[in-house]
């Protein structure tokens, strides 16, 4: 690879080193995360600062297709901006929960009331590595079909509206901002090259 020169840019090293760290200690916690601080000292040993990271859950995150080549979105009230949001159905690994595969499947199957037979998995990646920890995976399901006994749904504060585009809409919708959800858009893009192909890219 060839190095960009940038003789007026002193902060630019060869190489990177990690900055040496303290143990972690919590800062603060709740249900559904919790915050560490660690001190953090600079590569010359001369400046420290508390460095903090949001602890929580790995993620899944799963497109959908239909046998007839539709993405199935999901829509929902999110607390965070406020907005009802257009998405791809995902959710947080249980613990125990070992094989991300079936924590997918059960995601799909909990949030839509389909399931799949055929489930592809994807690149992960990390959601936000300057202040978290975790990781999302995600999936393609493919020929989703209704379950035959539908999981039961015992959260009142997760009211989802199905919504199913083809997938020439869905990829639209990603790159075009329709589909504000980060991490949403991300998975119609990452598996654009499999939708179009139906599994055989």
């Amino acid at each position: 690879m060839r190095q960009m020169r940038m003789s007026n840019f002193e902060n630019n090293p060869r190489e990177l080193q990690k900055f040496p760290l303290g143990e972690p200690e919590e800062a603060f916690s709740c249900p559904i995360f919790k915050v560490e601080s660690r001190q953090a000292t600079s590569l010359d040993g001369v400046h420290r600062r508390s460095m903090y990271t949001i602890r929580c859950s790995h993620w899944v995150n799963v497109v959908p297709i239909t046998a007839d080549g539709h993405v199935v979105l999901i829509e929902q009230h999110r607390v965070g901006t406020n907005t009802i949001t257009v998405e791809t159905p995902g959710g947080a690994v249980d613990p125990g929960e070992k094989d991300l595969t079936l924590a997918a499947l059960r995601e799909l199957e909990e949030e839509t009331g389909l399931t799949s037979q055929r489930v592809l998995a994807l690149p992960g990646f990390a959601p936000n590595p300057a202040i978290q920890g975790n990781r999302i995976t995600y999936f393609i399901a493919f020929d989703c079909q209704p379950l035959s006994v539908p999981r039961e749904h015992n959260d009142p504060f997760e009211v989802i509206r199905l919504r199913t585009v083809p997938i020439e809409e869905a990829v639209m919708m990603a790159r075009s901002g329709q589909i504000q959800h980060a991490l949403a858009a991300l998975a119609i893009l990452v598996a654009e090259p499999y939708l179009r192909g139906r599994g055989k890219a």
